[in-house]
């Protein structure tokens, strides 16, 4: 409580700015206080840098391959798949389809497609039996077909492996965040739920806030971090609503939501927790920009009783509801 009540006390705009400034080296985050675009945001909504990288760049492919959706990676294999198989069946029609045993010489369409489904035989090596290589031309194909076959199969059965064994926070984040009447004074309040029914225990939540302003010389960017009314929640089978309480030595106190959008003003979350599923640590990062704040509305109920049990509607994080 006395902590509280110090926290709270007054200071001076001078004191309050050299306190601010003296933090900034520690609450940059690594971005630095020369990123001064108006219309830019430090972290997008889905917690990826707003980071263009051009000049020299390294591509890894197995960070490339795990990361990426899994509607991109479905489709990747599949593209793989058939295109692997329709240069074998090239090289097969241009050896000549009468090496293949078993196969009926016919128009070019045709001979495609038997050479086709024999690569996709030799490939998954399921080898039905009906059609065989013959000659040593076919044969060095269809065995380099094979090889390659279960290397990617070998390599396919990691990615997926990886891809499903990979600790990931599914934590929602409202649309919105409110500045809000909270325990006499205003708050600065956003809400986050857990999509997946599993355990995040010891959750902790940070929250930076960054804007603009305006130096002796030029424009610089500032930060500063928001100290919150509960920093950790023990467990989380419910929504959080992250408050931070908006006293006189918040950079928020006494800010109309035009002075925040003066400041450009963007607040940088960062979740974290453990996961007991995959007994990993787990984290997330998010971001409100000035345009993404509404006032004079309070968050709606999320749950509920019902039977014997507590409902949580998950589609009702957004919801918001005017003050009395």
């Amino acid at each position: 409580m006395a902590q509280r009540t110090k926290r709270s006390g007054f200071l001076s705009p001078f004191n309050r700015a050299t306190r601010t400034n003296s933090q900034n080296s520690n609450n940059d985050l690594g971005f630095g206080t020369k990123l001064t675009v108006a219309d830019g945001r430090l972290i997008n909504r889905d917690g990826s840098f707003n980071v263009d990288r051009r000049g020299y760049t390294s591509w890894t492919p197995y960070q490339w391959l795990v990361e990426m959706s899994w509607p991109n990676f479905s489709i990747l294999i599949f593209i793989f798949y058939c295109l692997s198989n329709a240069i074998f069946a090239f090289i097969y029609m241009i050896i000549g389809v009468e090496h293949l045993s078993g196969v009926q010489s016919g128009n070019w369409y045709e001979n495609f497609l038997e050479a086709f489904f024999f690569s996709v035989q030799t490939f998954t090596t399921v080898g039905y039996g009906a059609v065989s290589p013959s000659g040593i031309a076919a044969n060095i194909v269809a065995a380099t077909g094979a090889l390659i076959g279960l290397m990617a199969f070998a390599l396919a059965t990691g990615l997926f492996f990886a891809r499903f064994s990979k600790p990931k926070a599914q934590i929602l984040f409202s649309e919105h965040a409110i500045i809000t009447p909270y325990r006499g004074i205003m708050g600065f309040e956003f809400r986050i739920a857990n999509i997946r029914n599993n355990k995040l225990i010891n959750l902790s939540a940070k929250v930076t806030m960054s804007w603009i302003e305006e130096g002796s010389s030029s424009l610089r960017r500032r930060y500063a971090a928001l100290p919150l009314e509960r920093e950790r929640v023990f467990l989380f089978p419910l929504n959080w609503t992250i408050v931070h309480p908006i006293d006189q030595e918040s950079p928020l106190f006494n800010k109309s939501l035009a002075e925040i959008s003066s400041m450009k003003a963007e607040f940088i979350i960062l979740i974290h927790g453990y996961d007991e599923t995959f007994a990993q640590d787990v984290h997330t990062t998010s971001s409100y920009t000035f345009n993404e704040i509404l006032m004079d509305v309070k968050y709606a109920p999320m749950y509920f009783s019902e039977n014997g049990h507590t409902v949580l509607e998950l589609d009702k994080i957004d919801a918001t509801i005017p003050l009395d």
